[in-house]
């Protein structure tokens, strides 16, 4: 028969001996066994990373609104007026209002769908693409 001998140091048995002192006794349920540590998730980390791709998905719609401008496609008030719904997403985007960055985006789409006649070339696909782009993009509300 083989018998082990387990040997404890002199600190591992003191704390054995702790460990089942602290079992024995009257208040033992109200021991702390040790705590556990639960990572944090940092969500505005997620949050940046959206914001910052639709940043990069509004940039993306600077381009397509000149070209059709000087196309001659729009009109400058057009432009303009497209230009200043995307100046509304980004201020609402760095401020970090997504309510309302979605709330601009879904205005310059609507004006962009009322320009939808003048938009059928090339530059206006972009544009259209580019601001269903911002839409996908923008970070959930």
């Amino acid at each position: 028969m083989n018998t082990r001998v387990i040997r404890f140091g002199g600190a591992g048995a003191t704390l054995a001996l702790a460990i089942a002192l602290a079992a024995c006794s009257p208040g033992a349920s109200n021991v702390p066994v040790g705590s556990l540590a639960v990572p944090s998730v940092d969500v505005s980390a997620g949050a940046s990373l959206a914001t910052g791709a639709a940043l990069a998905a509004l940039d993306a719609i600077d381009g397509p609104i000149a070209a059709n401008q000087t196309s001659g496609a729009l009109t400058a008030d057009e432009a303009k007026s497209l230009q200043d719904l995307a100046s509304g997403v980004r201020t609402a985007l760095q401020s970090g209002d997504t309510t309302a960055a979605r709330t601009a985006a879904d205005n310059l789409s609507t004006k962009a769908g009322e320009l939808a006649a003048k938009l059928n070339t090339d530059a206006g696909k972009q544009l259209t693409a580019a601001i269903a782009a911002l839409k996908a993009a923008l970070p959930a509300g």
